[in-house]
């Protein structure tokens, strides 16, 4: 009988052991899955926070741009003369494509704007020369992580205020030659 005393016994410890490892290994599984999720949750709330900061981001670099059209356009009109009509300006080598290197950059709430300019097609063929006064200007400002923003606008003086100046003058408006102007005479526009 002592054999069968022992014999339960040793069931009901085994029985025991095995109920506290089936435990242990249900509690190592849920914390498994719980960390799971928390680190699911944990890579979007990342990555929403990182969506949001590039967006913002994105925002920033398309108002710097913006901001350089702004700035080019001033700069445009008073360096008419001093830049010989904007000869200084246009270097580049054909007429659809903007030159390698900047006219100019500037700094736009600490953000660096390189200032691209090229000739319209005026006619003429040559894409070192204007004779229209209007030129395209691209403003590309860069950002962290490769990201940037490029804008383009064709600028120019503002012909409509001058013609309609020359007939109130009595002057022709057709084939004048505006350059010779004082440059506060008039703005520049898109």
């Amino acid at each position: 009988m002592a054999c069968d005393v022992r014999n339960k016994a040793c069931k009901v410890r085994i029985k025991a052991r095995s109920e506290r490892g089936m435990a242990l290994v249900s509690v190592v599984l849920m914390l498994t899955v719980l960390l799971i999720l928390a680190h699911v949750l944990t890579e979007k709330v990342w990555q929403s926070t990182r969506q949001t900061a590039d967006a913002a981001n994105r925002k920033q670099l398309f108002w710097a741009a913006q901001a350089g059209i702004e700035s080019a356009r001033q700069r445009l009109t008073v360096d008419y003369v001093s830049s010989a009509g904007w000869q200084n300006f246009l270097t580049a080598t054909t007429l659809l494509r903007y030159p390698a290197a900047p006219a100019w950059t500037t700094e736009i709430n600490r953000l660096p704007v390189e200032i691209y300019l090229r000739d319209n097609p005026d006619g003429d063929g040559d894409v070192h020369s204007d004779n229209d006064l209007k030129v395209f200007v691209l403003a590309r400002a860069r950002g962290r992580r490769g990201t940037e923003a490029m804008i383009e606008s064709l600028c120019g003086f503002d012909l409509s205020a001058i013609d309609s100046n020359d007939q109130q003058s009595g002057q022709p408006v057709t084939g004048t030659d505006h350059s010779s102007q004082p440059v506060n005479a008039y703005g520049i526009t898109d």
